[in-house]
């Protein structure tokens, strides 16, 4: 009998958390001590969300001077264990990774941004972002919905987080017309959502689209270094 198949090749790892309800204290804090951060050190650092006027970035190890990054730091580290498994890592080493150097994000106004941009170093194996606010205020944090959250294709919105498919270039060489570009260079979008954790592979190019509107857009970022 002809057996007439589909399967999807070279996939790209992805891993994402909804921390919920149970986080919403966290962030509270979490945000106020990015406020407060900023306050005292509004020079901040100078790497991507410092490309404009309307964006702070905090400078790194925000988990040794503050105690809600220092939790956050800690459900990060329980929760990316078992994604980094199941992305193909070694038991020998995913229950042994470093999170690390976290800092803060708040696009301040509107034209706000963060350009293109890869994270990490040599020993940096994923990265990730952790949304302490959402773009858009949504009451029951336990109620999450993948597929309003993550998009394929670009999504006109303030503040997204779009991923970008490493191999774009190279697949945007075929001209025809489509339904869908998932296996054809789609970009992927995310929607910021309170609660939220995004983990990436750290050679996954991003970057955040422009808001036009006042209203503040906070995150957080950080390393899963491999062990030392």
């Amino acid at each position: 009998m002809t057996q007439i198949n589909f399967k999807p090749i070279f996939p790209s790892p992805l891993g994402y958390v909804n921390f919920g309800n149970a986080n919403k204290e966290l962030n509270k804090q979490l945000i106020k001590d990015m406020e407060q951060e900023r306050k005292e050190h509004n020079d901040g650092g100078t790497r991507t969300f410092r490309k404009n006027d309307a964006s702070w970035q905090s400078l790194g190890l925000m988990e040794d001077r503050w105690e809600s990054f220092a939790t956050l730091k800690e459900h990060i580290r329980d929760a990316c264990i078992p994604i980094l498994k199941h992305s193909g890592i070694s038991d020998t080493v995913a229950p042994f990774v470093n999170i690390a150097n976290l800092w803060g994000n708040i696009i301040l106004s509107a034209g706000g941004f963060s350009k293109p941009h890869i994270h990490g170093s040599g020993n940096t194996l994923w990265s990730g972002v952790y949304y302490p606010k959402g773009v858009e205020k949504v009451d029951d944090l336990d109620n999450f919905d993948e597929e309003k959250t993550i998009l394929n294709g670009w999504v006109r919105k303030d503040g997204i987080l779009i991923l970008i498919d490493p191999s774009y270039n190279i697949k945007s060489l075929i001209a025809t017309e489509y339904d869908s570009r998932e296996f054809y260079g789609s970009d992927v979008s995310i929607i910021p959502r309170e609660s939220l954790l995004i983990l990436f592979p750290t050679w996954m190019m991003h970057m955040v689209t422009p808001l036009t509107t006042n209203e503040k857009r906070y995150s957080i970022s950080f390393a899963i270094d491999k062990p030392k």
